[in-house]
């Protein structure tokens, strides 16, 4: 089964959803993941954690090979 991109919610921000549909499958689902993880574990507004997770992506598409 793959993930499309409508099975990804729209991050709040118009500059980070621009952003993250241009990520991968794989990308995308590391994004959302961060994002949820950093809102209900981090107590982070969901903005917020769509930013953090926005640098965890890159961080991690840098570690890529």
């Amino acid at each position: 089964m793959t993930m499309e991109e409508s099975d990804f919610p729209t991050p709040l921000d118009p500059d980070i959803a621009r952003w993250a549909a241009d990520l991968d499958a794989n990308a995308r689902e590391f994004f959302n993941e961060r994002a949820g993880i950093r809102e209900y574990d981090g107590g982070l507004s969901r903005a917020d954690a769509e930013l953090e997770a926005m640098n965890d992506v890159l961080h991690w598409l840098i570690r890529q090979p």
